[in-house]
């Protein structure tokens, strides 16, 4: 029993080590590293000075900026009262309307078989 609490102990620490997130961006310089109970920064500024900053339990209202998206295509899927939404509840009306046409259809009798087949 003693092994496995070791064994479940290593794998938490290195589940909040290990990074899983890297996200690098060529034009600014900036590169962030994120971890479970850290996050690393580094910024290169206007001036070429560098910034690195390490975070430890990094949670909170600065980390809420990253949950926001400003790609249009992706903002769409997650749009409750937004009127550009309604775009896709029309197509989504179009294509139920088209499945009801074809359920109306006349439906196949027993002369329309071929016994053979």
């Amino acid at each position: 029993m003693k092994k496995f609490w070791k064994a479940l102990g290593l794998t938490a620490l290195a589940a909040t080590l290990i990074p899983y997130h890297v996200d690098e961006d060529k034009e600014t310089g900036s590169m962030t590293v994120k971890a479970l109970f850290w996050k690393f920064t580094k910024k290169t500024g206007a001036d070429g000075q560098k910034d690195i900053t390490l975070k430890f339990l990094s949670f909170g209202p600065d980390e809420e900026d990253g949950l926001f998206t400003d790609n249009p295509e992706e903002a769409v899927l997650f749009a409750d009262d937004d009127p550009d939404a309604a775009a896709i509840a029309a197509e989504e009306a179009a294509i139920a309307e088209h499945e009801a046409a074809i359920t109306t259809e006349e439906e196949a009798g027993e002369a329309d078989f071929d016994p053979e087949l």
